[in-house]
């Protein structure tokens, strides 16, 4: 295991005296040109560099699978069916698991392949998400092969917004539901990610979106009580649907 920072971390001397030789450190400033941000900031407080550096590091030590978590996450729990009810179990051999879903992998032709969050499944057994098992949506996870390479853009909201983007363009992000991921309620804690939102607002967050995905996306609103703004997309206008081979067209056949 590595620990990745950059070079604009204050705290870099605490991470060095924490784990010593595990640590890569890369300049951010390598990684601007080549990020389409999606605005002219030059506010260098964001995770996209870290992503894009990431795979390339990944792929030059020779790896064939990098997992990318957000830093808000704290455990997996599987989703399974008992007593007629949707209910939790703990992962306690992650191994195994991470060593199935690059199994998985292996055969089907995922680009990166996410874990449910936990507003996947309101609702239980009758949520349409559950119903599919797998979601284009994938944002927080990404479990990513590194021989293919998919650098994210925009500023914020920039995990959703790529891999929509290539979904659109037929490369496979998905969320595979029956794992979820427990994460800490968002913008709650303090520092990275959460002061660039908070200093911006989720208006400006959500238009990063909009802004890619003009065909498909638009400004809503999120919450049951405290409502803020939030983007939506349409995966029925945004990724192109996926048939069983029982409609493949035979030679000579005609529509």
């Amino acid at each position: 295991m590595y620990v990745v920072i950059d070079n604009e971390d204050d705290q870099e001397a605490l991470y060095r005296e924490k784990f010593g030789q595990d640590i890569i450190q890369f300049d951010k400033r390598d990684y601007v040109a080549m990020t389409d941000l999606g605005d002219l900031d030059d506010d260098r407080r964001v995770g996209v560099f870290a992503r894009n550096f990431i795979q390339d590091k990944a792929a030059e030590m020779g790896y064939k699978y990098h997992l990318q978590l957000d830093d808000d996450m704290q455990g997996f729990t599987y989703r399974v069916i008992r007593g007629g009810r949707l209910v939790c179990v703990q992962c306690n051999e992650i191994d195994k698991l991470f060593e199935a879903m690059v199994e998985y992998m292996e055969t089907a032709p995922f680009t990166g392949l996410s874990f449910g969050l936990a507003m996947y499944y309101v609702g239980g057994l009758q949520n349409v998400n559950w119903r599919k098992q797998m979601l284009p949506k994938s944002m927080g996870t990404y479990l990513m092969r590194a021989s293919d390479k998919c650098y994210f853009h925009m500023r914020m909201n920039d995990d959703i917004t790529t891999t929509a983007i290539e979904n659109m363009r037929g490369r496979l992000f998905y969320t595979y539901l029956p794992v979820r991921v427990d994460t800490v309620q968002t913008q709650s804690q303090s520092g990275g990610m959460t002061d660039i939102y908070q200093e911006n607002g989720t208006y400006r967050k959500s238009f990063y979106t909009v802004m890619a995905l003009p065909s498909c996306t638009k400004i809503s609103q999120m919450g049951l009580h405290d409502f803020r703004v939030a983007h939506e997309i349409s995966w029925n206008h945004c990724a192109p649907k996926i048939l069983s081979e029982r409609w493949r067209k035979t030679d000579g056949e005609t529509v």
